[in-house]
């Protein structure tokens, strides 16, 4: 079956799954043991690997953990492996539910929005004589949490997650294997915004056989890696400073070979919080700066100086070749742990290390030259507190002030 095929099967599965949320009580039933852990555990890509099953080391095994609602709950059968989970959110008092069902042809994870009844995410590895032919994974964005759906038909919520371009992520896997590993993988994956697209994986194993790392190809030729193996003595505090320290130089050399104009007066590294901490990065000159300032005196120029269109200023691209691997086991640390913050003080360390260093005068800049990493959709409200986390000095956002950038 091609790509696209599994595609329409993944997504008649997943409107399927709309009659079945009253299936979670016979997978709670079958409970014999319980965890409760920070975070999500137990990925169902992880299955048949020793990751999907490995020892935790934050396991809190009492009832009283229930009351602790950033911990996950999951309830394990009496062959061991995991038949039930449970979460929530503090605030909202929002919760999901999900269960694990597994056969000789499929393994699948199936996730509910308790408050609107939305199937949040499916999970599945199809078989044939017991090796992985094909995964398939779907979840709905904010995790089904949409209250306009709520109360609403199925038939009307199912045609209209469908129809908005901004509510589903999915992919789709194809393997090809060799002696029971798996060599490769086609793929296809919508993204919310970004549409459908199609990529490779390449499989790498170390010397004894075990996977090493991940590498996605994309039709463009360009590539990245989408995992690597950790180390099992990872100090995340000693590696956040590598890759710190690792990107600001990664930085300065992709701003001289995109020979941008200089002195430099600011430099923005932008980010997304959750899904994107590779930035992107925007510098602009003091001559752009000094123009805009000059052109708008007494005027208010936040957007002009900040918020300037990607028409004036393209976003360059980051070259992580020689900060690549750590930085991949960097955030694939924090996904487990759902650490997001760590990601955001690293980038906010990069451009510290930036602002202070005047770009360890490698890049000319100006007097008031300023590194900042920021994701204006989450940013906006505390951008001035920080610059000041970035290594802006007082007088200097005062300056800006009096100028009207601030």
């Amino acid at each position: 079956m091609d790509l696209e095929l599994q595609k329409q099967d993944l997504l008649s599965r997943w409107k399927h799954a709309f009659n079945e949320i009253e299936h979670i009580q016979q997978y709670k039933d079958k409970i014999e043991t319980e965890r409760y852990i920070p975070g999500f555990r137990y990925d169902l890509k992880d299955y048949g690997t020793p990751l999907f099953l490995k020892p935790e080391e934050k396991l809190f095994p009492e009832a009283r953990s229930r009351e602790i609602s950033d911990y996950h709950f999951y309830g394990f059968a009496a062959d061991g492996l995991p038949c039930y989970t449970s979460f929530g959110q503090r605030i909202s008092k929002v919760s999901w539910e999900g269960y694990y069902s597994y056969s000789d042809n499929v393994v699948e994870y199936v996730e509910f929005c308790m408050e609107t009844g939305i199937p949040s995410a499916i999970k599945r590895f199809i078989y044939n004589n017991g090796e992985k032919m094909i995964y398939q994974s779907l979840s709905v964005n904010s995790r089904g949490n949409i209250p306009v759906y709520k109360g609403l038909p199925k038939e009307q919520m199912i045609t209209g997650i469908i129809e908005d371009q901004h509510s589903l992520f999915c992919a789709i896997e194809k393997y090809t294997t060799e002696n029971g590993k798996i060599l490769k993988a086609d793929c296809i994956a919508i993204a919310p915004g970004a549409g459908e697209y199609r990529y490779e994986e390449i499989y790498r194993y170390d010397e004894t056989g075990k996977l090493d790392e991940i590498r996605t190809v994309y039709e463009d030729g360009k590539t990245s890696l989408a995992y690597v193996q950790l180390n099992n003595v990872v100090n995340i505090n000693q590696l956040s400073d590598e890759v710190s320290e690792s990107m600001a130089q990664a930085i300065i050399d992709t701003l001289l070979e995109a020979k941008i104009e200089v002195p430099l007066s600011l430099l923005e590294i932008n980010y997304k919080f959750v899904t994107e901490y590779m930035p992107l990065l925007t510098p602009r000159s003091l001559a752009f700066t000094d123009g805009i300032t000059r052109e708008h005196m007494d005027e208010d120029i936040f957007d002009l100086i900040f918020l300037s269109t990607e028409v004036s200023h393209a976003y360059l691209h980051l070259n992580a070749g020689k900060f690549e691997r750590v930085f991949r086991q960097f955030v694939q640390i924090i996904e487990r742990e759902e650490k997001w913050d760590m990601g955001t003080a690293m980038l906010r360390k990069v451009a510290y290390l930036l602002t202070t260093g005047k770009m360890y005068n490698r890049i000319p800049v100006s007097d008031e030259f300023a590194a900042y990493a920021i994701d204006w959709e989450s940013d906006m409200e505390e951008f001035e507190d920080i610059l000041g986390e970035c290594g802006v000095a007082g007088s200097v956002i005062a300056a800006w002030k009096d100028r009207g950038w601030l």
